[in-house]
């Protein structure tokens, strides 16, 4: 029999599933009161807290139409999700969003946008969007394929150690700025699913270097940017980074931006990996705040 530990993120899945369904899916901002705490926090830029505020939202973009849901990245345009994979009282959700080519008009990119959410007494108590405010995503044209996925069920995974691989894998290649690492920790058939970001374990490499010509530098201690999130079940990793960004409208001012890669591991290499960042508005390292600068 499972133990209550074993069936929590069961449980928590279906939580999220039905709020998306109940609310986005039946355009119902009124349900946000079933699924969602009264002390909601929202830890991204695209929602106020409180379970209230965060209706009244979603009630007036459901009021504008389909064309409103762009600003909802919980479930753009009401998509099945690639994946969902629950840890202990997180959920993530992953959804293939692919978005019009800024370099090639007509054609799109491959983006995909996550949200992640905490649990607490069957409520939605905390969530984090992967939302850039310069690029919200569009709905996907209709009939777009998900690009769903399977998330392994094997018993035998750890994902303790997962984790620890990817955590490792950005310190010892990107905080190092060492290609030569790569090897170390990612497959030679490595899918990238991301079609701005060169394909294969070569191509990783070949980023990496060209993005620190000078590199490598000795891997620090721990990592330079410790993830703000790190979410895993079976074979999939989700990791989340926060980066702020500076605010559109030119005033200085910083917004929170979650930064989120997924990767599948296998016999510890990374053999896949989803990318929430978007070829429109890739971030950039946040300048001072505006009463800083002279």
């Amino acid at each position: 029999m499972a133990t209550s530990t074993e069936q929590e993120p069961r449980i928590n899945k279906r939580l999220v599933d039905r709020f998306h369904t109940d609310v986005f899916g039946a355009r119902n901002a009124d349900a946000v009161a079933e699924y969602v705490a009264r002390d909601l926090v929202q830890h991204g830029a695209d929602a106020p807290d409180g379970a209230q505020a965060f209706a009244d939202l979603l009630r007036r973009e459901f009021d504008r139409g389909p064309t409103g849901d762009q600003g909802a990245a919980d479930a753009p345009g009401r998509r099945d999700p690639v994946f969902v994979i629950g840890e202990k009282d997180l959920v993530c959700v992953c959804h293939y969003v692919p978005q019009p080519d800024p370099e090639a008009p007509g054609s799109t990119f491959d983006y995909y946008a996550f949200t992640t959410y905490r649990i607490r007494d069957g409520r939605i108590a905390e969530r984090w969007p992967s939302l850039n405010k310069i690029a919200p995503p569009r709905p996907p044209a209709p009939g777009t394929p998900t690009r769903a996925t399977t998330v392994s069920s094997s018993p035998s995974i750890d994902i303790e150690a997962n984790k620890r691989l990817v955590v490792d894998f950005y310190r010892c290649v990107f905080d190092a700025q060492n290609p030569d690492a790569v090897k170390d920790f990612v497959a030679e058939d490595y899918l990238q699913h991301v079609s701005h970001y060169p394909p294969g374990r070569a191509g990783l490499e070949e980023f990496v270097r060209s993005r620190w010509p000078d590199g490598p530098v000795p891997p620090p201690a721990e990592p330079l940017n410790p993830p703000a999130l790190i979410v895993a079940e079976g074979d999939i990793v989700v990791v989340a980074g926060l980066l702020p960004q500076a605010e559109p409208d030119g005033s200085g001012a910083l917004y929170p931006y979650y930064v989120y890669d997924a990767y599948r591991v296998r016999g510890q290499r990374l053999v896949e990996h989803w990318s929430g960042i978007t070829k429109s508005a890739p971030p950039k390292p946040p300048g001072p705040p505006a009463d800083a600068r002279t």
